[in-house]
């Protein structure tokens, strides 16, 4: 009874309670303010997921790599057009809130903001970028070249200058708008919530507008286990791509690594170099590394905010800014600003179809698969588009809660409209600066190479210093009209014969001596960890909140316990392979978020929906206090039960309150649409053909009813939308039609709702 009447008591309000009051509405132990307090239910379920996936990664080895791998490739077959098409919707918008309500403020009017733009801009695009970005720092370069063999590896359509070009853009892509949109969809959200109404800074309280009091319970714990679930293993995904980069880093070092060759500890014919102190690219010393950034993250956060996080950020972008322009000038400045300019316009020509572009065709496979594959071999192949976008989208929306959350943190007394400028645009064009400065300095390297001759079939030809110099180089004709033999250059490499690790690092060595290539790696190599750190320390700090309901200052003892569960999952992922195969350990870490990320993807859906609700709320458009329906969608009517096996009965009867007329007319159409589909979804035993006849027909069903919905809501003068209420009659149908068949539609009350909205109308 107590679960019926909170079903009917659900609605959204204006809310006006302590932060005790709201805190004491939600299951937790321990005493706030004391050295640990939670929810048990959040905390407990979420640390009983994670670290049973660490135990099932310690026994089940590579099974576990092959199951998440599985999963992933379900996820990317049957819904890369949601991960497409989604973000465009949510980009739209926040283009519109921005335009329509850019003056409003993440908290009252007298808030001011917590720290300086610059420390705002640091902190924000350290806690969202972290690693990924100087891992994938060679991204534009491998577009160039064809990786994976995306749809511009075909030369009858693609020049080289045009490749490079598109290249850059579909880098961009990546890192840019489309990639920032989750943060700053959660972030703003969470902002209002939290500074404007009141309530704990939560992953739950997002969904309030739609679901009101229910928050407080179940669903609201369903949405912090999701959220912490995300944010653990999305940080997994860096914690492993950064130990495998950091730990290459430290190998060159020890080694003296410089164009091709090493220097130390090597033995008489300098074909064997162990280095000074020997350290090896293993399983082990990345688990290592993990161990201490771990250490050091829950450092940072237990220093505090300020302290810790906020001036390791400040580091991170004042060392990155040092390296990328130290790149600018030391290669073809002017080529590398025109290529900035080209690319920018070539994104903003192009993006409109990138965007949508789900490599349809590409999916169907080789024509000889018998699935309607290209006959004329032309093209790109299967799989780029789930290796690269997918992976991406995935891995963005998995860091979408905590990255969010933090954002909302350090937000307070911000306008919206800076607020979606300062985290979502200006970060995206600091992704184009960094990756266009990298992208066009390593394309134009990689075809110094190819055209000199440096064909990759061994390490003499692909180190310009390996080289036989009288072969490989140029025939270059003078100003006089004779031509030279140019042999190439030592510092030329073909970047793409190259370990991910590499790439960046060999790049450095292009421009200088080896004690010059050993300040550069060093200098990178600190600036890695400075990310790698700060977006670990964000992490912890946040699934501490979500765990302890909201407490925007968690217990310390928590921050450290969420800390070392983030590193030892990430340490299981990565000891899911065997040390003869530790591709397949990273290929399990870039797995788990693109699978995570497809529920959050239904989350920020209704978040978008949420946002919307808000901004009108709070510009006076909407009223907070409104008619909504008597009981939640999801409840336990007697109308929604007897719906289940027999839903044209109570349809017909609310079809006849919202439209007029018959019942048994009504009752009649629904019931034909009911039966059949129950009839073509039994033929189906028979011929599996009419199962997809009984999903068309379950649709038309499913959106009748939705359309009822609409109708029943404008009558009842309840605020709501068509697409709200075609998923209602998609997936909760029973429970629409209970919900609709609760409500009053007697004239009196029909009279109180007109009366309603012209007093609505007489305060606007």
């Amino acid at each position: 009874m107590a679960l019926r009447a909170s079903l009917q008591d659900w609605a959204p309000r204006r809310v006006k309670l302590t932060m005790d009051e709201h805190l004491d509405k939600m299951a937790s132990i321990g005493k706030r303010g004391s050295s640990y307090y939670c929810n048990p239910v959040v905390a407990g379920l979420a640390g009983i997921l994670i670290w049973g996936f660490v135990i099932w990664g310690a026994i089940g080895k590579e099974a576990v790599a092959a199951e998440t791998q599985a999963a992933q490739a379900w996820v990317t077959e049957i819904w890369n057009w949601l991960y497409m098409s989604s973000r465009n919707i949510w980009l739209l918008v926040l283009m519109y809130v921005l335009y329509k309500y850019y003056d409003i403020k993440l908290g009252s009017e007298e808030d001011k903001p917590e720290f300086s733009d610059l420390t705002y801009f640091a902190m924000l695009f350290s806690c969202g970028i972290a690693t990924g970005l100087w891992y994938y720092s060679a991204e534009a370069m491998w577009h160039y070249e064809g990786y994976g063999t995306p749809r511009w590896t075909d030369h009858k359509i693609w020049n080289d200058n045009t490749r490079a070009e598109h290249a850059v853009m579909m880098t961009w892509f990546h890192w840019g708008l489309h990639g920032w949109i989750a943060y700053v969809l959660v972030g703003v959200l969470i902002g209002f919530m939290t500074y404007r109404r009141g309530f704990p800074m939560s992953m739950r309280f997002t969904l309030y507008p739609i679901i009101g009091e229910l928050v407080y319970g179940v669903l609201g714990d369903i949405v912090e286990v999701l959220s912490i679930l995300c944010t653990v293993f999305g940080i997994c995904t860096d914690l492993g791509l950064g130990a495998v980069q950091i730990n290459k880093a430290f190998v060159r070092l020890d080694r003296g690594t410089y164009q091709g060759r090493d220097s130390y500890g090597c033995d008489e014919n300098g074909a064997n170099c162990t280095g000074r102190v020997g350290l090896e690219v293993n399983q082990t010393t990345e688990c290592l590394l993990i161990v201490v950034i771990t250490a050091c993250a829950i450092g940072s956060v237990v220093m505090g905010l300020k302290k810790g996080i906020a001036f390791l950020s400040q580091l991170a972008v004042v060392l990155s800014v040092f390296i990328v322009l130290s790149i600018l000038f030391l290669d073809e400045t002017w080529f590398i600003l025109n290529t900035l300019t080209s690319a920018l316009g070539y994104y903003i020509w192009i993006l409109p179809k990138v965007s949508f572009h789900t490599d349809a065709w590409e999916e169907l496979g080789a024509a000889s698969s018998g699935m309607g594959g290209a006959p004329d071999g032309r093209g790109g192949k299967e799989g780029w588009m789930n290796a690269w976008t997918i992976f991406y989208w995935g891995w963005w929306i998995s860091w979408g809660p905590f990255v969010g959350t933090f954002l909302a943190r350090i937000s307070r007394g911000r306008k919206l409209g800076n607020f979606i400028i300062a985290s979502l645009i200006l970060p995206s064009f600091w992704s184009f600066i960094f990756t266009g400065v990298f992208g066009a300095a390593q394309i134009r390297i990689s075809r110094q190479a190819e055209s000199a001759g440096l064909d990759m079939s061994d390490a003499a030809h692909t180190y310009g210093s390996l080289a036989d110099k009288s072969v490989i180089g140029w025939n270059t004709v003078g100003e006089d009209g004779v031509a030279r033999w140019n042999p190439v250059p030592d510092g030329v490499v073909r970047l793409y014969n190259l370990a991910t690790e590499d790439v960046i690092f060999e790049h450095l060595c292009y421009y200088g001596t080896h004690e010059f290539a050993t300040l550069m790696t060093v200098l990178t190599l600190i600036c890695i960890v400075l990310y790698f750190v700060t977006s670990s320390d964000s992490a912890s700090y946040v699934v501490d909140i979500f765990a302890a309901n909201g407490v925007e200052e968690p217990p310390t003892i928590q921050k450290v316990f969420w800390g070392c569960t983030e590193g030892v999952a990430a340490i299981a992922l990565l000891l899911s392979a065997d040390e003869e195969n530790p591709s397949v350990a990273l290929n399990a870490v870039k797995a788990i978020p693109i699978v995570l990320g497809l529920p959050f993807t239904f989350l920020l859906f209704w978040m978008c929906q949420a946002l919307m609700l808000v901004c009108s709320e709070e510009s006076g458009k909407l009223p907070i206090d409104r008619k909504n329906f008597k009981t939640f969608v999801f409840n336990f009517e007697l109308s929604s039960l007897i719906s289940i096996p027999a839903p044209f009965i109570h349809a017909g009867q609310v079809g006849t309150k919202v439209w007029g007329g018959n019942p048994i007319v009504y009752m009649a159409g629904f019931a034909s649409m009911w039966v059949v589909t129950i009839v073509f979804f039994c033929l189906a035993a028979a011929d599996e053909a009419f199962l997809s006849l009984a999903a068309a027909m379950y649709f038309v069903f499913a959106f009748a009813i939705g359309g009822m919905r609409t109708a029943a809501r404008a009558k009842l003068g309840i605020t709501g939308d068509m697409v709200s209420d075609a998923m209602a009659g998609l997936f909760a149908y029973p429970w629409a039609i209970g919900q609709m068949a609760k409500e009053d539609f007697s004239s009196s009350s029909l009279q109180s709702v007109l009366k309603g909205k012209e007093a609505d109308e007489a305060t606007a």
